[in-house]
């Protein structure tokens, strides 16, 4: 089986929430699975990230990837030890219970800032671009838009191509808002959302607040409420040191060591494959060089001044013969016919000549 997900950024293994959360899916269940972090979308079922291939079909969606992981065998426990009260089923119910009322009240606002807010989507939709190889990158980031635009309009009224005095999110605010209080209520009884060991419903609290908290935009709301609650920003820091130091990108501070470059891991690893903390069983968050992982262990090798200037070169070509492709079909340039031969004046041959003699 191999897994194909954004590269990351910020000391994050990857940009993207599902792709996150189906990271922290794995690493909970030390499962040995390949993840290749340079996927591109284009190949992916639904053109978008994540997707796995196994058994030489392609699987898309942290859905159907997790349906088929939980159907053979791989996932974390469903159950916390220190849960109390009720049998295992009725704890996986609770747990199931609990991912629902995050995303049906945290999704919609955090899509809308992401996508749908005119002062973030440029700067998102660039995040995404840079890791989507051209000429994808043109149109690929467009499905979260109109995404986003479902969401909206089936939940809120309004359309991301109406005015912007339309777009009112206040509900959507107010329910991401208490969402992340009840969050943080959560977490400052346990390590875990419910208890002492991870669970689903901490790989998705991930894949939220792991890009909410890191990801900076003109306008992030949620960012500021975050910063505002210690265990929120405690929770994100402790899991991606603990689970992801050596799949920390960061491509602005990489100092292009020996482990940079280095776009797949064969397999994820397990915390208790290095040395445990004092605290029990915790990653350090120094690796074996001893380097913090969100100094950015692995540089994006996309960001060196040939590559960006390959990039432009790339997109200006593209752009030309997409400019040049709409002029053809919508009659604004024409290409010359087989029966004009130049620039040339015809003139009719009336054959009526007179005969001097």
């Amino acid at each position: 089986m191999e897994i194909f997900v954004y590269r990351g950024e910020w000391g994050l293994p990857s940009i993207d929430y599902e792709c996150s959360r189906l990271l922290a899916y794995l690493k909970f269940s030390s499962a040995k699975v390949t993840v290749n972090y340079n996927g591109n979308p284009f190949s992916s079922p639904n053109g978008m990230l994540p997707y796995m291939i196994t058994d030489g079909r392609k699987i898309a969606g942290y859905g159907r990837i997790v349906e088929h992981l939980s159907a053979v065998g791989i996932g974390p426990p469903a159950v916390n030890h220190t849960e109390s009260g009720g049998d295992e089923s009725q704890q996986a119910t609770q747990i199931n219970g609990y991912m629902q009322y995050v995303q049906e009240n945290l999704h919609p606002y955090f899509m809308y800032m992401l996508w749908g807010d005119p002062k973030n989507v440029d700067t998102t939709r660039t995040v995404y671009a840079k890791r989507i190889p051209i000429p994808f990158n043109f149109y690929c980031p467009r499905k979260y838009v109109l995404l986003t635009n479902d969401i909206t309009q089936s939940l809120a009224g309004f359309s991301l191509e109406d005015s912007i005095e339309f777009h009112d999110v206040s509900e959507f605010q107010h329910n991401a808002k208490t969402c992340l209080n009840w969050i943080a209520t959560r977490l400052e009884e346990s390590r875990w959302f419910t208890g002492d060991r991870p669970t689903e419903v901490d790989a998705l609290l991930y894949g939220y607040l792991s890009v909410l908290l890191k990801l900076t935009l003109p306008n992030n709301v949620l960012q500021n409420h975050i910063r505002q609650c210690p265990k929120l920003m405690q929770f994100v820091d402790r899991t991606t040191a603990t689970y992801f130091a050596k799949e920390g990108f960061n491509s602005f501070t990489a100092s292009g060591n020996a482990g940079a470059g280095r776009q797949k891991s064969s397999k994820t690893d397990s915390p208790n494959d290095s040395s445990s903390s004092s605290s029990g069983g915790e990653r350090s968050e120094n690796s074996g060089n001893g380097t913090k992982f969100h100094t950015g262990q692995q540089q994006d090798p996309d960001d060196g001044p040939k590559e960006r200037r390959k990039r432009y070169v790339l997109s200006g070509l593209v752009a030309t013969v997409a400019m040049v492709g709409f002029a053809l079909l919508n009659g604004i340039l024409t290409l010359p016919s087989e029966r004009s031969h130049g620039d040339f004046i015809h003139y009719d041959d009336p054959g009526d000549y007179d005969d001097d003699n």
